[in-house]
């Protein structure tokens, strides 16, 4: 069944969609750029890839501001995305990541600065800009009255990179069932087909957020398989995850955002290697002492007394001389990881220790925030 077929059957079966007219005019409004993205050859070849060694950016974000009244969504938010990288945008619930996605999507208009994608400015030219991006939002509206099958069709026929077999495929991966209405499948089965639905438009940049979210173990696994294969066809990927376990799989950088900020961007290969040095100042690491002619690589995130913690970038072997002429004691080293790094910004309690971090981490195997 085509794209129109569908607009005309389902809304007059279900009103919720508006009149007929409106969706028609919609369909033709999106399908008008069919022809300039996607000629025959370009839908099996999705796009070329981006050298290693020349990697521009694909989104970029230059004091990106939302304001309400006096509350900052946003506040001057910078962000570069570079072409063929998976980026994990990390946060906790109202640090302003869904506010950023729907700036870069032209769903919101921004109080102040810039957000572009491929170049293509995202207020101005922001249905250009959804032809370049595939989105899944955190929570995914979909046409009740619709079958599985009906929704890919749909989605697919809509888009202009949409490949309806690609998207019946992923389908069959995930042990879809698309002979149910959406209205009758569970939370799981309607992920699972919103990421079919999705994944099935694959485009030079596309967005999920959290998709793997109310599935089980298995499915998860699947689906990381999914991304990682999406990637390596030339798409770069945006994912936001509170599972951290997934983001460190799957990511090569990752940005933590905090009240509306990127306050901290990262390679994961850095974060691998990236200790925490927590010790006691002796009387030649206080004031005046080693701790203010810190070698490079070498930031002070807490003091407290007598007691500090600094953060080591790279091997412990650059910083052996240094360490044991800096006068500190009772020197303990832990390396950082990725939710060390998290938590660098979002515990409560500021930094905290090894001990604390295995002991959340055991509450969880899934690493769930």
């Amino acid at each position: 069944m085509g794209a129109s077929a569908l607009v005309a059957r389902f809304t007059v079966n279900n009103p919720s969609l508006g009149s007929l007219c409106r969706a028609e005019r919609l369909l033709t409004r999106t399908m008008e750029y069919h022809s300039s993205y996607s000629d025959g050859s370009n839908r099996k070849r999705l796009f070329p890839m981006a050298q290693s060694n020349l990697q521009p950016a694909i989104l970029s974000v230059d004091k990106l501001t939302k304001q309400y009244g006096t509350f900052r969504a946003l506040d001057e938010c910078d962000l570069k995305v570079y072409e063929n990288s998976i980026f994990g945008l990390l946060g906790p619930n109202g640090s302003g990541k869904t506010t950023l996605i729907r700036c870069l999507l032209g769903y919101l208009q921004p109080t102040s600065g810039r957000a572009s994608v491929q170049e293509l400015d995202c207020c101005t030219q922001s249905l250009l800009v959804r032809q370049r991006v595939g989105y899944l939002p955190a929570e995914p509206k979909l046409f009740r009255m619709m079958r599985g099958r009906d929704c890919i069709d749909f989605f697919t026929s809509m888009h202009p990179r949409g490949s309806k077999t690609a998207a019946m495929r992923y389908a069959d991966r995930l042990a879809l069932d698309l002979s149910r209405r959406v209205a009758f499948m569970s939370t799981g089965m309607r992920r699972k087909l919103s990421i079919c639905c999705v994944l099935g438009c694959p485009s030079p940049l596309m967005i999920l957020d959290e998709p793997t979210e109310n599935l089980d173990p298995s499915v998860r696994f699947t689906v990381i398989d999914l991304i990682q294969e999406i990637h390596q066809q030339g798409s770069t990927v945006v994912l936001c995850s509170h599972i951290l376990s997934e983001i460190e799989s799957l990511c090569d950088q990752v940005g933590v955002l905090r009240q509306g900020k990127i306050v901290r961007t990262a390679r994961l290969d850095e974060v691998r290697t990236t200790h925490l040095l927590r010790a006691e100042m002796g009387p030649e690491g206080g004031p005046g002492g080693g701790l203010n002619d810190l070698p490079g690589g070498i930031r002070i995130l807490e003091t407290k007394n007598q007691s500090v913690t600094l953060e080591l970038a790279g091997t412990i072997d650059a910083y052996c001389n240094w360490i044991s002429q800096s006068g500190l004691r009772n020197i303990r080293l832990e390396l950082v990881g990725l939710r060390g790094l998290y938590d660098q910004y979002h515990h409560p309690d500021g930094i905290p220790s090894k001990e604390t971090r295995q002991s959340m981490e055991h509450q969880s195997t899934d690493e769930v925030l």
